[in-house]
């Protein structure tokens, strides 16, 4: 699986700021685990169906998240704060009401921590290495010789088609 995008909204960063030095980073050091397993946290119900959450600390504060399907998973950050009475799921609800069928606009992970300064000095998020393009002839090969759907070996990155072509050839025939 590839590393998930994650994004932020602009009502989350806000939220971050809020909680301040010593809680965003936490929270923060937290979301960078959606990175691998955007699956991470708890279903949501109700006004925020399809919706999750991340919770930070001792069940203390909660990060309000969805997963979105494409040609590259994209986690979006909508609310981000204390668990207690429930606030961080009426914000959520709020946002994703007022939102509607839009999609806000959307900030980058690596933008969000450059953006927050100090509050975020000890987090260091990479760039997202960029995807090497699977060659024309490999992906012919990896079609009519292996047996790859059109679609399996469009979601291949360089690598990744490398060693499905290296695991065909060196299988026993």
């Amino acid at each position: 699986m590839t590393a998930a995008q994650i994004v932020f909204t602009e009502a989350a960063i806000d939220d971050l700021r809020r909680l301040g030095p010593d809680v965003a980073p936490r929270v923060l050091k937290k979301i960078l685990l959606l990175e691998k397993n955007p699956q991470a946290g708890y279903s949501l119900g109700s006004a925020v169906t399809g919706f999750r959450k991340l919770v930070v600390g001792r069940n203390t504060w909660q990060a309000v998240h969805r997963l979105v399907a494409g040609k590259v998973e994209i986690c979006e950050i909508w609310a981000v704060g204390p668990r207690a009475d429930e606030e961080v799921y009426a914000a959520a609800v709020s946002r994703v009401r007022d939102a509607g069928d839009d999609l806000p606009e959307l900030l980058l992970l690596q933008d969000v921590v450059r953006r927050l300064g100090q509050l975020a000095a000890n987090i260091t998020v990479t760039d997202p290495p960029v995807r090497q393009p699977v060659p024309d002839w490999l992906a012919e090969r990896l079609i009519y010789t292996v047996g790859l759907s059109r679609e399996r070996v469009a979601a291949l990155d360089l690598q990744q088609a490398v060693e499905a072509w290296a695991e065909y050839r060196s299988a026993a025939r």
